[in-house]
């Protein structure tokens, strides 16, 4: 096993077999049937998911972008899975305020 992670021509052709074998699966007549059956039915995709409220993307928007980059800095030190939260509800000064541009000189 360790051969195939320190090696990286013994992982190429690992992986490369890996894709490329094709396996023979033994399938029966049923559930050949059964894929004809549903390949006939439309697919009808439904989410779930409950809707973001309303006041999440602009509420930060009348603080003050120093604010909110403390705020993030806060979040990023003690919870950091969630500070894609906090950037998502930056409003867009903040967002102006950290770009960098660099001088093409």
């Amino acid at each position: 096993m360790q051969t195939i992670l320190t090696d990286p021509d013994h992982l190429a052709n690992y992986t490369d077999r890996y894709f490329t074998e094709v396996v023979p699966v033994d399938v029966d007549d049923n559930a050949l049937a059964m894929q004809g059956q549903q390949a006939g039915q439309a697919y009808q995709q439904t989410y779930d998911m409950p809707a973001p409220s309303a006041g999440v993307a602009g509420s930060q928007q009348g603080v003050a972008p120093q604010q909110q980059w403390d705020q993030f800095t806060d979040v990023m030190n003690r919870n950091p899975e969630n500070a894609w939260r906090v950037l998502g509800a930056m409003g867009p000064e903040a967002m102006r305020s950290k770009l960098l541009f660099m001088d093409p000189s």
